[in-house]
């Protein structure tokens, strides 16, 4: 993640995903984590997790 000018840039792997509203950065941020927690494979019988406090 980077931001600046009021906006940020969210990256995975190394590649602009997504640029927003510096207000927006928290919650996509968590989006994104949860939805690559979604795509990844279970190792050993579990599930990837996501928490947000």
């Amino acid at each position: 993640m980077a931001s600046g000018n009021g906006k940020g840039q969210i990256f995975v792997k190394g590649k602009v995903i997504k640029t927003v509203p510096e207000h927006q950065i928290v919650e996509t941020l968590i989006e994104e984590a949860m939805r690559i927690a979604e795509d990844m494979e279970p190792v050993d019988g579990t599930s990837p997790v996501v928490s947000v406090s």
